[in-house]
This record gives C-alpha cells, sequence and structure tokens, in this order.
C-alpha cells in the first residue's frame, strides 16, 4: 500500500527528521527505507497564497503494514503542528 502526502514544511527539515530516526537507512537522495517500507521526499514548488510563499514538500510511504503505519505515525506525531 501506498501513502502519498503534500506537507507545508521545507524540504530540509523532512529529510532532517528521516536521517535521525532509529531503524531508517538513507538509500540516496531524498530515499529512506524502513523495514519493509520505502520513503520517497520530493520538493515541491512552493504555493503562493497572496503575498506570501509557502514550502511544499511530497513524502510518500510505500509498503506492507506494520511498518508503514509505524514510520509514518512517527512522521505525523512530529509534524501535526508543522511546529515540531
Amino acid at each position: 500500500m501506498q501513502v502519498t502526502e503534500t506537507w507545508s514544511i521545507d524540504c530540509e527539515r523532512v529529510t532532517a527528521f528521516f536521517s535521525g530516526q532509529d531503524g531508517i537507512r538513507a538509500d540516496g537522495e531524498g530515499r529512506f527505507s524502513y523495514g519493509t517500507c520505502e520513503i520517497l521526499v520530493t520538493p515541491l514548488p512552493p504555493r503562493g497564497v497572496g503575498r506570501f510563499q509557502f514550502p511544499q514538500t511530497q513524502v510518500s510511504f510505500t509498503g506492507p503494514e506494520p511498518d508503514r503505519e509505524e514510520i509514518h505515525r512517527r512522521f505525523v506525531l512530529q509534524f501535526i503542528s508543522a511546529g515540531g
């Protein structure tokens, strides 16, 4: 199964999160794996709202449960308020 989401968080923060997690292996630029789950982090063009610009990062989690579910849960808990 695959979960793909777009978050208004700098790509560098998302990449730093995955790089600092136990059990995560870096597989190349923007690519990580956690057990049987593959994670792809893709920077997107900023989203403009009036004169404001907001960062956009797409994150895809591909793989079977429970690995996909566990790392996705960690990610959401870290960034749910976008202040973490």
